[in-house]
């Protein structure tokens, strides 16, 4: 059995050190473009990186779809909205995302562009790859796939084979960029990195797997309280179906009727988006507290005891689960190899084992009674959690780093 690192304090949590400092202000100075497809998950997932960059004195440029970014947000850093469509191929968007791209690289001249999921990294991409013939830049690319998507999901069931055509081609033009733009390409799972390794695009040199976002170990913490008589459970994220927000709240009506546990919800919806749920009808249920958007999540998770991600999504790795591992919660989650690379089942929380809605729900629910009926378990998976954060590089600071080499901006001057 493996040794506690917080052995010497049985009864109580101690805050986690993050492991890397502030770099010297001593850098060559660099150009830097970063496309993302969706502002909201630029801020939540990315702007930490940018802001260092722009500490350590590099000039750092970005284009986001979605939602345009308040300006009062993009502090040291300029930002351009462009429209990408995020939920399928559409021809004059993903055009006029190609000519933003080439306008964007022709006129900074970017020594490396970082692409962010999918859509950029195809069409941002192969841009990059004629930039970089025509003016001699970038001369970095780096594409980061936080997740294989609805569209490069792997499903033993035929029928979830929804975009074959438009999955080829889009791993046809990811085979383009990583051979002849020589990108770099980093991953948040081992899973990912073997499923493009497999189809001939990354190789053990030009593929890096960095653990997640990161989260800063000084705001996620565990709360010094004693065991509370009625245990909170929290579903936070994007509000869709796919995320397991549906299995939640059928294992949330099948527990409705004991008074030893709440069950939460956090979360945007995106209207956009044909899998997800409106707020109005989570508002209405009876069986779960609908909390909305939440801007203070280290308060929230210390004062919640489990979180629950019973996910069909191909999740990368989940923020929410390395955020309740830090602040010393248990999770139950599916067996995603995203949420498997955090929640090791029986000892830092549960990891389901269903594949539909259904079967997600029913063990979800006993799950939750497992946890309810035997407190002893729950407290032990909480402190495991907390031990697993603390024995991984899952900081900030440290994802913070690797991204910085890859974009080769931690060359001295």
């Amino acid at each position: 059995m493996r040794s506690s690192i917080l052995s010497r304090e049985p009864e109580s949590y101690r805050r986690c050190a993050g492991v890397a400092k502030l770099p010297p202000p001593n850098y060559q100075k660099r150009r830097i473009l970063v496309i993302c497809n969706d502002g909201d998950y630029f801020l939540r997932h990315r702007l930490f990186v940018v802001n260092r960059l722009v500490s350590m004195g590099h000039e750092v440029t970005v284009l986001a779809g979605g939602n345009p970014i308040r300006a009062k947000l993009a502090e040291g850093w300029r930002y351009h909205h462009v429209r990408i469509e995020r939920f399928g191929f559409a021809p004059f968007a993903d055009l006029a995302l190609m000519w933003r791209s080439m306008r964007a690289i022709a006129d900074l001249k970017p020594d490396a562009v970082h692409l962010l999921t999918l859509k950029p990294a195809v069409f941002a991409g192969l841009t990059s790859i004629a930039g970089r013939l025509l003016w001699g830049h970038p001369q970095t690319i780096l594409v980061t796939i936080p997740g294989l998507g609805r569209m490069l999901s792997w499903s033993k069931r035929p029928a979830d084979h929804r975009y074959p055509l438009s999955t080829a081609l889009t791993l046809l033009a990811l085979r383009l960029i990583a051979k002849v733009g020589k990108a770099h390409f980093s991953f948040e799972t081992r899973h990912d990195w073997e499923f493009f390794k497999q189809r001939g695009i990354v190789t053990a040199e030009s593929g890096t797997v960095i653990d997640g976002a990161g989260v800063d170990p000084g705001r996620f913490y565990p709360a010094m309280v004693p065991p509370r008589a009625v245990k909170k459970i929290l579903f936070a994220g994007r509000l869709l179906n796919s995320k397991g927000l549906g299995a939640f709240l059928t294992a949330a009506g099948n527990l409705a009727g004991r008074n030893d546990v709440e069950f939460l919800v956090a979360g945007v919806s995106d209207d956009c988006d044909p899998d997800a749920m409106r707020p109005s009808d989570l508002a209405r249920l009876d069986c779960i507290r609908f909390l909305g958007q939440v801007d203070d999540m280290p308060n929230l998770l210390r004062d919640c005891d489990i979180v629950c991600l019973p996910t069909r999504y191909g999740e990368g790795l989940p923020r929410i689960l390395i955020e309740a591992a830090a602040s010393g919660l248990a999770s139950i989650a599916s067996s995603h190899p995203g949420c498997q690379a955090i929640v090791i089942d029986g000892e830092t929380g549960q990891i389901l084992s269903g594949q539909s809605d259904n079967e997600l729900a029913d063990e979800l629910s006993a799950a939750i009674k497992r946890y309810l009926d035997t407190p002893e378990l729950l407290h032990r998976h909480k402190r495991g959690a907390y031990e697993f954060f603390c024995s991984r590089g899952f900081s900030q600071e440290a994802v913070t780093a690797r991204f910085c080499r890859l974009l080769g901006a931690d060359q001295p001057a």
